[in-house]
Parts: C-alpha cells; structure tokens; sequence
C-alpha cells in the first residue's frame, strides 16, 4: 500500500524528530550536512519559528499496518524555504526510515504550489544522486556545481534553480 503525504505547520513536538533526523550519521553523511548539538538546534528552530518570511512544514505520512486497518500519522520530516542573500531558498529533510518511497517527491511537489516565488534555488552534495533526482523530477535544472564549498564540509555541491510554475500535486497541505 502507497503512503498518503500531506504538509501541516510545524508543532513544537515536531521537533525533537526533527534533532533525532539530523542526528542520523548515514543521513549527515548523504547530504553533507553537520548535525547541530541540541542548543544549536534549538537556537536554530528558534529563529526559523520565530521568522515569519520563512515558510515551514511538516512532512506527515500516513500508511495503514494492514488493508484492514485505519492509516497513521507519522512525522517523516520537514521542509521549508527562506531568504538567503537576496535569494530564495528551499530546502529538506526526510527521515531515512522514508527513502526511496517516493515521499520527497510528492512533499517538495505540494510545497512548491505553497512556495510561489521564482526563481527559487536549491543545493544538494554532488553524491546526493536520490535529492539530485527528487529536485528535477520537481522542474529544478541544474545551474552550477562547487568543487570547493563555502559550508566547511569538504563536499562539492551542485546548485539547482527553478523557474517553472509548480506542478501539480495530489498531496494535501494544511
């Protein structure tokens, strides 16, 4: 059975999966990522809850244990876009235990009819062939790459825009 996604706020429970999803060595290590110790963490939520020019949300699944029983919510992970240097950004996490389900794909597809502005950037690590793949599947084209990243993680990075309207999503967003 196929999981239902659908993006709600952010709620204050939300966030400690959140710190557990960025604590997940495999996962820091696909997105080149350093993982913030729980006072960063917390001062970081902070500002993003606190800035009301972000845009954030909840990724939630719902999959039902059997045929016969009723779907259940679970936090999957989140996604969001801000300001950066003049220009608008988008970014993502998704619980490991999610990959490879086609979960990001539709989450990013229902948040880009939320997110209107164009264009709107993304990054992902140059190995990150499954984020890689989510962002043009969602109309992203890629627009550089950085052999030598600024963010102090040695990884090469590969810079994506979007310019196209969002396609459309059977994905629920509240």
């Amino acid at each position: 059975m196929k999981p239902t996604v659908h993006l709600r706020e952010v709620e204050t429970d939300d966030l400690e999966l959140f710190f557990e999803h960025q604590r997940d060595p495999v996962a820091v290590a696909m997105v080149a990522f350093q993982s913030r110790d729980r006072a960063a963490f917390d001062q970081h939520w902070a500002k993003l809850l606190a800035d009301a020019t972000s845009l954030k949300k909840t990724i939630v699944v719902a999959s039902a244990v059997s045929a016969d029983s009723p779907a259940q919510d679970q936090v999957a992970g989140h996604i969001g876009s801000w300001t950066s240097e003049g220009k608008r950004e988008i970014g993502y996490w998704l619980d490991r235990a999610y990959w490879g389900r086609g979960i990001a794909t539709e989450a990013l597809t229902a948040f880009l009819r939320l997110e209107q502005t164009r264009p709107l950037y993304a990054s992902a690590a140059n190995h990150n062939a499954a984020s890689l793949r989510v962002l043009q599947k969602c109309g992203f084209t890629i627009t550089g790459s950085a052999d030598e990243p600024s963010d102090g993680t040695g990884v090469a990075r590969v810079f994506l825009t979007l310019t196209a309207a969002a396609p459309a999503a059977s994905v629920s967003v509240t």
